[in-house]
């Protein structure tokens, strides 16, 4: 019984005290299932009830005015979609222009249709993204919603063979993205949910955009990407307070060579009271501080 009490105490010892650890992975957003869940079920239905409005050729004056001005803001969407996929940015600002003009007088209908409209967009985004991974043709509709969306993922990697690196969960939440920001709507009601957010940057994080990479050597590409990852780390602070985004930069510090910024960032980690990650950031604090001790 003696023997087995100091083999436990030995044990806890082993567990309490840092060993030096080089840290290697940066934390993703956490993102809740369920929240996700509620969200998309939500987009779900507002797509549903957008359909036959879409479809009624028969509505009175009034509505009828309503969407027409819904259908040109679409038509508008497509042409600035086209448009930007040619690269043609001598024009663009003036298809920018008129995009914004019809989204402002479709938004007189009230946010929800244009929530509604977003959605169905959205659903038909994916379903032409799909096809396009089973043909290698874009369609003119997936060019018109997603503009240079392809290009994007060919630049990027983002491709296993000739499928896509994300879900269609991912798919919706980029077309969102794209639709909020050359509308200008990013505010509620048509801000992302946290969740969605989320999603968002743990993919980026994971699959980080393309570099310049030309004439680089491995490590220098290395670098490029997890600079990149730094500012990455920075939007997601700015949308997602529970993120460890103190301990992301230590980690992304540490992997560029950073050692005095990695364990001035693993100590703030601890100091600020987030039992998260816990013995592992000790871990990490103790080899940032021999690799920085070494350097002075």
């Amino acid at each position: 019984m003696g023997a087995l009490a100091v083999v436990v105490a030995l044990l806890g010892t082993l567990l309490v005290v840092p060993h030096k650890v080089a840290p290697e992975d940066v934390p993703l957003p956490a993102v809740n299932g369920k929240a996700l869940s509620v969200t998309l079920a939500r987009e779900a239905a507002l797509a549903a009830a957008i359909v036959p409005a879409l479809e009624n050729d028969s509505s009175g004056p009034a509505e009828g005015r309503g969407l027409y001005d819904l259908r040109a803001f679409g038509e508008e969407l497509r042409a600035y979609g086209h448009r930007e996929a040619l690269h043609e940015s001598s024009s663009l600002v003036r298809e920018r222009r008129k995009l914004i003009e019809a989204a402002l007088r479709a938004r007189t209908l009230g946010d929800e249709k244009l929530l509604g409209l977003r959605a169905y967009q959205g659903q038909i985004f994916v379903a032409e993204l799909r096809r396009w991974e089973n043909t290698g043709k874009e369609s003119d509709e997936l060019v018109g919603l997603a503009g240079p969306f392809v290009d994007l993922v060919k630049q990027n990697g983002w491709m296993r063979g000739r499928a896509l690196a994300m879900d269609d969960v991912l798919c919706a939440i980029f077309f969102k993205r794209r639709w909020n920001e050359v509308t200008g709507f990013m505010a509620e009601p048509f801000r992302l949910s946290l969740d969605e957010d989320r999603a968002f940057y743990a993919f980026l994080l994971t699959h980080p955009y393309g570099q310049n990479t030309v004439g680089l050597s491995p490590v220098d590409v290395a670098r490029a990407v997890d600079q990149w990852r730094l500012r990455k780390v920075e939007d997601i602070a700015r949308v997602d307070p529970a993120y460890p985004s103190v301990l992301a930069r230590g980690v992304l510090f540490y992997r560029l060579g950073q050692h005095a910024a990695a364990v001035q960032a693993f100590r703030d980690h601890l100091a600020g009271g987030d039992g998260s990650y816990g013995l592992r950031v000790r871990n990490y604090l103790a080899a940032a501080v021999a690799r920085a001790s070494e350097e002075q």
